[in-house]
């Protein structure tokens, strides 16, 4: 029977723990006012992930990764339009030869925990699971070699880490330092992702941390890297 309720009375990861370790088939929806994402489960494991935000497909994703190009995905989307039957498009990807299953599969993955993150760092959410019944015959599922329990769990401390660093109220702004390759060079992945969500506009920790995933103590260590050289400037918001 369908089960539905508020996130506030039924915590997210209890509610997928009920699904998984019961192997239910079915679609569950998570709403706010703003995102909607949808989990299909397949014996309780995620077979696929649907998201309101644009920014938040897999084709997408997979682009912003550096996987595949935009003329690659349009590609795969053509095709997967004409397709006679449903495929998805990670499966037309790697028949192109575009990217490899794994590839997939680590796209797929943070798609989910994004899109966790999303609905959590949001007040008033809902929440809906309809039974479905399961294909025929087993299919692959997206996470087939990648637990759901880390991903739901750091999904969470995001957004435990997001929802605290509202009170912070440092104002991060580029500098007009002219800086040199070999120093360009020497950023760690975490500094090039905080450099480049900076250059696209956001100004805040509590901004970072929703843009790069990445966790407070990784933020932090990487704004004082770049602060030492001379990249941004971290001031007392006013």
């Amino acid at each position: 029977m369908p089960f539905y309720g508020d996130l506030d009375d039924f915590p997210l990861h209890a509610i997928l723990q009920g699904i998984t370790s019961t192997a239910k088939s079915g679609r569950l929806t998570l709403g706010t006012s703003t995102d909607e994402i949808t989990l299909v489960f397949d014996r309780g494991r995620v077979a696929a992930v649907t998201a309101s935000d644009g920014r938040l497909r897999l084709g997408r994703m997979l682009v912003e990764q550096g996987h595949v190009s935009e003329e690659q995905l349009e590609q795969a989307l053509a095709l997967q339009s004409v397709s006679p039957t449903p495929v998805r498009l990670g499966d037309v990807l790697i028949e192109l030869g575009f990217v490899t299953r794994q590839q997939v599969k680590l796209a797929l993955a943070a798609q989910l925990e994004e899109s966790l993150f999303r609905i959590l760092v949001k007040p008033s959410g809902s929440f809906a699971f309809i039974p479905e019944a399961p294909p025929a015959a087993p299919d692959e599922t997206i996470l087939d070699e990648t637990p759901l329990e880390p991903l739901v769990l750091n999904a969470i401390r995001r957004a435990d880490e997001w929802i605290a660093s509202r009170g912070r109220r440092e104002l991060i702004t580029l500098t007009d330092e002219v800086t040199n390759q070999a120093v360009l060079d020497s950023l760690t992945r975490v500094d090039r992702a905080v450099l480049l969500a900076l250059i696209n506009g956001v100004t805040s920790v509590h901004d970072l941390l929703a843009e790069t995933g990445h966790p407070l103590p990784e933020i932090d260590a990487s704004l004082a890297t770049l602060s030492r050289l001379g990249l941004i400037s971290i001031s007392e918001e006013t």
